[in-house]
This record gives C-alpha cells, sequence and structure tokens, in this order.
C-alpha cells in the first residue's frame, strides 16, 4: 500500500518541527501496513477520516484499495473537527 501526503497536507509537513516529522513518519509508514488501525472521525467537519495525533498535531487520512492519502495535518487538536 502506498501513503503518500496531498500537495496542502505535504506543505504542512514541511513546516512542522523536525520530531514531530520523525514520529509522524514512523505511524506514517505503518499505515503502509496496517492502514485501517486508527479510528475514524464520528462527526464534525473531517467525518469519515480516519486520525492519528502526534504531539497535538492531527493528521487526517483516508484508505483506497491501494493507497492512503493524508489530507489534512492540523497542528493543535480541534474539538469540533
Amino acid at each position: 500500500m502506498t501513503v503518500f501526503l496531498v500537495p496542502g497536507a505535504a506543505e504542512t509537513f514541511q513546516g512542522l518541527p523536525l520530531r514531530i516529522q520523525t514520529r509522524a513518519l514512523r505511524t506514517l509508514s505503518l499505515l503502509a501496513t496496517f492502514p485501517r488501525m486508527f479510528p475514524i472521525r464520528q462527526h464534525g467537519l473531517m467525518e469519515g477520516y480516519r486520525y492519528f495525533i502526534t504531539q497535538d498535531v492531527l493528521f487526517y487520512y483516508s484508505v483506497a484499495s491501494r493507497e492512503v492519502r493524508v489530507v489534512a495535518i492540523i497542528p493543535g487538536q480541534m474539538e469540533q473537527a
């Protein structure tokens, strides 16, 4: 399974501190093998997307047959998202 970041998410990722990037990359590499390991958001703007948190940064992604697509990276936890 291929894991990739959409253009806007890739730009946001580049702006994150290196320690957060490093931790997130470990998690993203796991998604290639276990893409459904994180919960699905049940309400709000990002409803239906899976997500994980790395040091108060939310990573939202979707899973298709052969790819994991990171669609949003949001610094700071959003209770309404």
